[in-house]
């Protein structure tokens, strides 16, 4: 870790490469609560190696910018919502439900229909290829981020449940 007094780091999400993802339809609707694969402007063989290109690239404009903690930029993500909840058992993925967003318009999110379980590691792979890549640069700090259970649980749908029973911040 950097034994600088103010480390820099990069806060929010790093743009993904037009050549990656259809941002006009990304910037048209608000973010996706479940998966949007017609997103990627790659085709799915290819996505996974694409998004690692991506991840380079965003990690080397850190580097060359001089950042103290990159981060990979969540490039791989369609969005901060979806990547977590997408990775749940309990999740009807299939069968969104939906729910009216702040901008007053319907829109599909995550249904819940069984017990919510982790049903692997998140965010595992975004960490290790990028501290590969990391210390590959010598670059001595590395910053990932993970949605927690606020978000997740106010972004999606359970049957019955009122929306006033979701959780508060306070």
């Amino acid at each position: 870790m950097s034994t600088l007094l103010l480390p820099t780091t990069l806060v929010g999400s790093y743009p993904q490469p037009d050549w990656l993802i259809d941002r006009e339809m990304l910037t048209s609707q608000m973010p996706p609560r479940t998966r949007l694969l017609k997103l990627w402007r790659v085709a799915p063989e290819w996505l996974e190696e694409a998004q690692d290109d991506a991840a380079l690239i965003a990690i080397g404009d850190q580097e060359r910018a001089g950042i103290d903690i990159v981060t990979d930029g969540e490039v791989r993500r369609e969005s901060y919502s979806n990547q977590f909840a997408t990775a749940l058992e309990g999740i009807d993925l299939d069968n969104p439900g939906s729910r009216i967003s702040r901008t007053g318009t319907k829109v599909p999110v995550p249904r819940v229909v069984g017990k919510i379980r982790r049903k692997h590691a998140v965010n595992v792979r975004d960490i290790t290829t990028s501290i590969g890549w990391v210390r590959a640069a010598l670059v001595p700090a590395r910053d990932s981020s993970a949605e927690g259970i606020f978000t997740t649980s106010s972004s999606g749908r359970t049957p019955g449940m009122r929306t006033s029973a979701r959780p508060t911040p306070f």
